[in-house]
């Protein structure tokens, strides 16, 4: 075999030193870009009486926002999950079948906001074509789930995906630089502890770092513990902000920049919003 003089040749490809990242900053490709991710279980299983109201403040907030917004799979995944297990099916598969129940609340909320011409777009055609899609119309929907599928990464012990919406919908926000990144859940943010414990009072904490936080190692968090691991090395987005989208107006209000909910921060941003691009 023969090797074709180039700058490019394999050893210097294979040379840590040549290759190392060059001291630049990274390009935020959407700057204006505003991420929304609709829990599966919290939102999107509660049914029309929560979803519509939703779907509404969304609706609402197109004139003034472009948005991508993400979707998780709700309590299906767990019979997914269940069952797939049961059968002795590998990890990256269960992944791929888990990102399709995901797909499926994408097109029901694609669906009703398909008069804004709003439409849901595959894990491939976000990746290649949100923008000029975001140019023909304010928003549009797709799965929050990674698109690692059969390549997903192995987990420390078992064989449950350890990328799930949350974390999924964060890679994609960095990757595209977004301005914003607002998880819809059921809960005003993060508490002190569990407050759906009968008879406990634990405290909303309205900000924090994703370190503080995992070293408070509390039982249960309202956005996955692989979001707060990757917020360290992020490239773009800093910061992620968990609002109650129970409580009409939360949405937007926390698209307008407001401090609502409990906001997560990577260690040393306090600043809270990104750079000018």
């Amino acid at each position: 075999m023969k090797d074709v003089p180039s700058a490019l040749m394999r050893q210097t490809l294979l040379d840590r030193e040549l290759v190392r990242p060059i001291d630049r900053p990274v390009i935020r490709l959407l700057p204006w870009l505003d991420v929304v991710v609709l829990g599966g279980r919290s939102i999107i299983d509660r049914g029309r009486d929560v979803v519509g109201p939703v779907v509404e403040e969304l609706r609402g907030a197109l004139a003034e926002h472009r948005l991508l917004i993400l979707t998780g799979p709700g309590i299906r995944a767990r019979h997914i999950l269940s069952v797939g297990l049961d059968l002795g099916l590998p990890t990256g598969v269960l992944a791929a079948l888990v990102s399709t129940e995901a797909e499926q609340n994408g097109h029901l909320v694609a669906a009703l906001l398909a008069a804004e011409g709003v439409s849901y777009l595959q894990h491939t055609t976000v990746a290649h074509q949100l923008a000029v899609h975001l140019a023909a119309s304010r928003a549009v929907v797709s799965n929050g789930y990674p698109p690692y599928g059969i390549y997903e990464f192995p987990p420390e012990l078992g064989r449950i995906p350890p990328h799930r919406t949350d974390s999924g919908a964060f890679l994609l926000a960095d990757a595209y630089g977004a301005a914003r990144t607002v998880y819809v859940k059921d809960v005003d943010g993060v508490f002190t502890g569990d407050p759906a414990v009968e008879g406990a009072s634990p405290e909303l904490i309205p900000r924090i770092s994703a370190a503080e936080l995992l070293a408070m190692d509390l039982a249960t968090l309202p956005v996955d513990v692989m979001v707060l691991k990757r917020m360290a090395h992020a490239k773009h987005v800093h910061e992620i902000q968990i609002v109650n989208g129970l409580t009409p107006g939360n949405i937007r209000r926390a698209l307008a920049g407001e401090h609502v909910g409990t906001i997560i921060h990577a260690a040393g941003s306090q600043s809270g919003r990104p750079a000018p691009a």
